[in-house]
């Protein structure tokens, strides 16, 4: 596992790297553990290399001392010190550097940013204050649970909408130590303020809300850590503890565990990343807000399942499980002391600023610009009905496929093709373009110059024939077989749940032409003309009155030679063929439901005052969750465009879009109230209907979670699937 799930570029990979080698030489684990049975004689080590690596100092300008990074680089560091749960102020030390660095005044920055970057004093922030100031600047007040107070030589402390930084050895001042902390490898206390002269300078006036951004992110970050260390010590356990003679990561409850697990830490860590490369603190303000929200769930879930699934030995002292929960819950409620996530990001919605920073491409993509401009020009001053022709002949219409159908673009023209045709109508293939881009990988050039030109002008549609009967997700098991005759193959059988295959010219089967043959062997992929003797389309009513899918019984039908696509025998590689040459974009393509958030806050606000109040903190939720999909897939085009490796993004998005959208229309239809039974809320009826599908169709999202468990954790299949 990498060192860094937020690092995605080659130097924030070597930064994590470099981290968790010298914290793993500083063994700051076994420091953490002493802490817990009563010793800390050795918090200064970690602290002093800290110091010497230019830890501290990393989102510091460099005129104060420090290295001039930001908080991209930052939250790397700090991850992999809660994935090692390293002890010590480290954390609020540079969340009070790292916010002043960016809205302190001039005089605070030069008096503190120096010794706080090199470590000769310890900062802190205390977020849950009721402390006053007065007319003539003396500060009277509390602030519960500062961590690293007790520590600390200078304090951040909020007052209603501004920020007060005192010194600590400074007249009025009182910290006091809580004597029996649940994580006990960090000092935390109360900060009490008597009287405390302010001076100007250390008066920000507004900054509480970009303080307040920091905090989050960074805590955000190390809980990124914590569920990333919980994850990978469950999994690696599970592969080994056997019970009833076979290990017990084979085991469909306990697979489940671990995808949520990691479907979770992979939403905080996009929601993190995205907040963190933020140019400025106020463009954070929103993407602070849900990685708040995740990181308080994620934290604490997955280190609670780690210790489940370690049973027994994971509730014992000598284990590091209990460690890791601690600091979870710690985490927890510190980001919740004071705060409220879930208000900010509904009010967001309510307002229209529930948006997350753009996204910045590299300086190369201007040698694609010019002409994507041109071209978006050219289409705009086209009547409608010529707009398509034109995308197809310059290629811009799937500038992702190969020439001379696409461009054959990178990642990075890709993206710009996104920005600079944005307000341009691109009809969606759907389901015919991932076949069509099939025939283009897989097909010979006969049945390219055949189907694949019809297809990009709209004058033929193609349906996916692959689901079966009794197979439900297992799309491997084909039944459907054809039998060899002269000039090609009589193909008979059943397949279901295909979408629009009433509305289609063809459709492309897997057909299994090797009976004697293992499950994913001996399938055959073949183009079926939707109307040749034998093809009965059967449409299917579904539960909403619609009937988009069908049923497709194939009567010996006949399919020549020149329609099997790619060879006999290796239709479940064909099958796969669409996972290359994927189209790169920002946008997370269409949704399968017209509700959005922002219908949804609308029902939120119209809705009577009792049910407001009850739905608005699961609205936060649902909200928060339905914007991590953008960041989930924004890492992934940036993956893309640095040429990195691939992620668990895809993964996670395919179960989270279908997951999210029920959530959002379960909330819609709660909140329409009588008007959903009357028939006076007529769209949240049928998206809340519709949505039950989404879950099943493509594969159901119990089969997601094994594929997850299995392919990107490594867990056994159960020796007991055939």
């Amino acid at each position: 596992m990498a060192a860094s799930s937020l690092a995605i570029t080659d130097e924030h990979v070597e930064l994590g790297e470099s981290i968790v080698g010298q914290l793993r030489r500083s063994k700051a684990l076994a420091i953490t553990r002493a802490t817990a049975d009563g010793t800390d004689a050795r918090l200064r080590e970690i602290w002093s290399a800290a110091a010497e690596l230019g830890w501290l100092g990393l989102a510091v300008d460099e005129p104060f001392g420090g290295s001039g990074f930001g908080l991209s680089e930052l939250t790397i560091v700090v991850e992999v010190m809660g994935h090692e749960l390293c002890p010590g102020p480290f954390l609020p030390t540079v969340a009070l550097s790292a916010a002043l660095n960016r809205c302190g005044c001039a005089d605070a920055q030069k008096a503190y940013l120096p010794a706080l970057a090199t470590g000769a004093s310890v900062g802190a922030i205390g977020v849950n204050s009721d402390v006053e100031l007065s007319g003539d600047g003396l500060a009277t007040g509390r602030s519960r649970a500062v961590l690293g107070g007790p520590d600390a030589d200078v304090i951040a402390l909020m007052t209603g909408e501004d920020i007060i930084v005192v010194d600590t050895s400074a007249p009025g001042v009182a910290v006091t130590t809580a004597t029996a902390p649940l994580d006990s490898s960090r000092a935390i206390g109360d900060v009490t303020l008597t009287d405390v002269a302010i001076a100007e300078d250390n008066l920000i006036r507004g900054g509480a809300r970009q303080f307040r951004t920091v905090w989050r992110i960074l805590l955000a970050a190390e809980a990124v850590g914590l569920a990333r260390a919980a994850l990978s010590a469950a999994t690696e356990y599970v592969k080994v503890r056997e019970q009833f003679g076979r290990p017990i990561g084979t085991f469909q409850a306990v697979k489940h565990h671990l995808a949520d697990m990691l479907v979770d830490t992979e939403m905080t860590t996009a929601a993190v990343w995205d907040a963190a490369r933020a140019d400025d603190i106020d463009g954070a303000w929103y993407g602070a807000a849900v990685a708040a929200w995740h990181a308080v769930r994620t934290a604490v879930s997955t280190t609670e399942k780690n210790i489940q699934l370690h049973g027994g030995i994971g509730f014992t002292w000598e284990h590091d499980a209990h460690l890791y929960l601690r600091r979870a819950k710690a985490i927890s409620a510190l980001l919740a002391n004071g705060d409220d996530a879930l208000a900010d990001i509904v009010s967001a919605h309510r307002s229209g600023r529930a948006r997350g920073p753009s996204f910045t491409l590299p300086a190369e993509a201007d040698r694609y610009r010019t002409d994507a401009r041109a071209a978006a020009n050219a289409i705009r001053a086209l009547p409608q009905d010529k707009q398509r022709d034109h995308l197809v002949d310059s290629g811009y219409f799937v500038p992702h496929w190969p020439k001379p159908w696409g461009r054959a673009a990178d990642p990075t023209e890709q993206l710009v093709i996104d920005e600079e045709f944005v307000d341009i109508d691109f009809p969606d293939m759907g389901i015919t373009g991932w076949v069509t881009l099939t025939i283009v990988q897989a097909g010979n050039d006969e049945q390219r110059a055949r189907w694949v030109e019809p297809v990009l002008r709209g004058h033929e549609f193609w349906c996916q024939l692959f689901s079966e009967p009794n197979a439900g997700s297992d799309a491997a098991a084909v039944r459907t077989a054809a039998v060899k005759v002269e000039g090609g193959w009589r193909v008979t059988g059943q397949k279901v749940w295909t979408s629009s295959a009433q509305r289609c010219q063809w459709g492309i089967a897997t057909v299994r032409t090797d009976v004697n043959g293992p499950k994913h062997a001996g399938v055959t992929m073949m183009a079926i003309d939707m109307r040749a003797p034998g093809v009965d389309i059967r449409p299917l009513r579904e539960l909403t009155g619609e009937a988009q899918f069908n049923e497709v019984f194939l009567d010996d039908v006949f399919v020549p030679e020149t329609d099997v696509i790619g060879e006999v025998g290796q239709g479940w590689r064909v099958a796969r063929a669409t996972l290359g040459n994927e189209r790169v974009s920002i946008s997370g393509g269409s949704g399968s439901i017209s509700l959005t958030t922002v219908d949804v806050a609308a029902l939120l606000d119209a809705a009577a005052g009792p049910q407001r109040e009850s739905m608005f903190r699961r609205a936060g939720e649902v909200f928060a969750e339905s914007y991590t999909l953008r960041p989930l897939n924004i890492r992934l085009a940036a993956r893309a465009v640095v040429g990195g490796g691939v992620g668990a993004e895809a993964n996670v998005t395919k179960l989270l879009k279908a997951e999210s959208s029920q959530h959002l229309t379960e909330l819609a239809s709660q909140l329409a109230g009588a008007a959903l039974i009357t028939g006076d809320a007529p769209e949240v009826a049928r998206d809340y209907l519709f949505a039950r599908c989404l879950t099943i169709a493509g594969g159901t999202s119990e089969i997601m979670r094994n594929t997850i468990a299995e392919r990107i954790l490594g867990l056994p299949r159960d020796p007991l699937a055939k």
